[in-house]
């Protein structure tokens, strides 16, 4: 069975379509918007995905700053990547660059580079240019640093190397066999008392 948004039929407390198709069929199916788990089937329709409304006729192209995962749409989430980078420049203000050329001279209009030079490399990201008043003082560059070749796997490394180092705990000391263990202060014995049997 695969699955498509829309349709009457309710599943898993959604309104879904729902078709069964021979295994031969399915990867077809699967190019042309189908699913084959109910929880796969985005709320929204994904990027440059035509709809079909009921009728058979398609839809104009969605939006890709619109589209959503239920929760937040790639424009609130790129807003968000932006000002948190921003905010970590402030966080690493010694370590943190922007300029509004790139290492070789070329501007973007609109755009500015900014970068955090980590102790594995260089982080790099594009803002735009409104971000430039969020951006710690005094760590404009007239050209951006040269690039090093790092790809998005090497940012959520790089990103880490800005943790602290945690030490690892010392040890606890071996007691020396030749100092004696003093005896920890307490209530002294009571002394034993004689009683007679008169």
């Amino acid at each position: 069975m695969i699955y498509q948004a829309g349709g009457d039929t309710k599943i898993w407390g959604r309104k879904l379509k729902a078709k069964i198709v021979g295994q031969d069929d399915v990867a077809e199916h699967l190019d042309n918007g189908w699913y084959e788990h109910p929880n796969d089937v985005p709320a929204e329709p994904l990027v440059g995905v035509q709809t079909v409304s009921p009728g058979g006729d398609t839809t104009d192209q969605v939006n890709m700053g619109d589209v959503s995962d239920g929760y937040h749409t790639f424009n609130e989430l790129y807003a968000h990547r932006v000002r948190l980078f921003s905010s970590l420049m402030h966080a690493y203000s010694g370590l943190s660059w922007w300029s509004r050329k790139h290492s070789d001279g070329e501007e973007w209009e609109g755009w500015v580079i900014a970068g955090i030079t980590t102790p594995e490399g260089e982080i790099t990201y594009h803002l735009p240019v409104k971000e430039v008043e969020f951006l710690p003082e005094g760590t404009e560059l007239e050209l951006g640093k040269e690039w090093d070749g790092h790809e998005a796997s090497d940012v959520l490394d790089r990103l880490l190397s800005l943790r602290p180092a945690i030490a690892e705990p010392e040890p606890e000391p071996e007691p020396d066999p030749l100092v004696k263990e003093r005896k920890k202060p307490g209530p002294k014995p009571k002394a034993a008392t004689d009683e007679s049997d008169d």
